[in-house]
């Protein structure tokens, strides 16, 4: 097997994004990730790919903010062959992983195999459905009163929203405290990135959603979350179906979004305006 480490993201994107353009919807993290890095030079993250009688067998990344390992088999399914090399190379770059996020399918094999090279204990964290979408099954407008408002300037009044984060961290992360400072901070993150709010009636808040990250031909949508006393009267529905129309009409060919399976209100109203599973993915932590 030929191990290869690419020097410079334009060479991987040159030799690989075609590759992971034909199941784009399953690799946008690793492209998110991709084009959005500020450097050209790899020096602190890792871009390659091992091929084997001249045909790719997987694509990989290690990112320099989660030291995070992200993958693609084009065949869909890694080898125990293919998994060990990929580990072998990464441990003799001296690059120690934090976690590893691909396809529930491969990612247990990889990482059992870190852990025994290294010694480092894995701890298995969640799991979440990728779903889809590129055409309405149902139509979800607005009510009267109601209007979705693009934030763009992070430097506004983001109250209302810094409270979604909170509920957010409360209702994702199993009670987890967040402070004023980083609820501000995460508001600020998704204003950057594109953040989009639902107002009712009164002038209120009740649903916001983000895009998190964006492709080359899709969008990533994240952040969903309404507030715990406006929850059960159809704003999240909604809205995710008002900004999915947006992004259709700005040019995008489809969306995506990540879902924990155990969120069966969030999958409900997914499926109900058209998003469609077609991936599992498991993240795993080494400490």
């Amino acid at each position: 097997m030929k191990f290869i480490k690419y020097e410079t993201k334009g060479e991987f994107l040159d030799d690989n994004l075609d590759i992971l353009l034909k199941e784009e919807a399953k690799n946008e993290i690793m492209i998110g990730i991709t084009l959005e890095h500020n450097t050209l030079k790899v020096n602190n993250w890792l871009l390659g790919r091992i091929e084997d009688d001249n045909k790719v067998k997987l694509i990989f990344l290690v990112d320099d903010d989660k030291n995070g390992l992200l993958l693609y088999s084009p065949e869909g399914k890694v080898s125990d062959e293919l998994a060990e090399c990929l580990v072998d190379n990464i441990i003799k770059l001296d690059i120690e992983l934090k976690e590893i996020l691909t396809s529930k399918k491969n990612a247990k094999k990889i990482a059992k195999i870190y852990s025994a090279k290294t010694s480092k204990k894995m701890i298995e964290t969640e799991f979440a459905y990728i779903f889809k979408f590129d055409k309405f099954n149902e139509e979800h407008i607005l009510n009267v009163g109601e209007r979705i408002e693009k934030i763009e300037d992070e430097n506004s009044n983001l109250q209302e929203v810094e409270e979604l984060v909170k509920e957010m961290y409360e209702t994702t992360y199993g009670g987890k405290y967040c402070s004023e400072i980083e609820a501000n901070k995460v508001a600020k993150v998704f204003v950057r990135k594109g953040l989009y709010v639902l107002k009712n009636e009164n002038d209120e808040i009740v649903t916001q959603a983000s895009t998190v990250r964006k492709q080359i031909n899709g969008c990533a949508i994240g952040g969903v979350i309404t507030s715990k006393k406006h929850r059960g009267y159809g704003y999240a529905k909604r809205c995710v179906y008002a900004l999915c129309e947006q992004l259709l009409k700005e040019g995008y060919k489809f969306i995506v979004l990540h879902v924990k399976p155990s969120n069966d209100a969030a999958i409900s109203v997914y499926r109900k305006i058209g998003f469609e599973q077609i991936d599992e993915t498991e993240k795993i932590l080494f400490v």
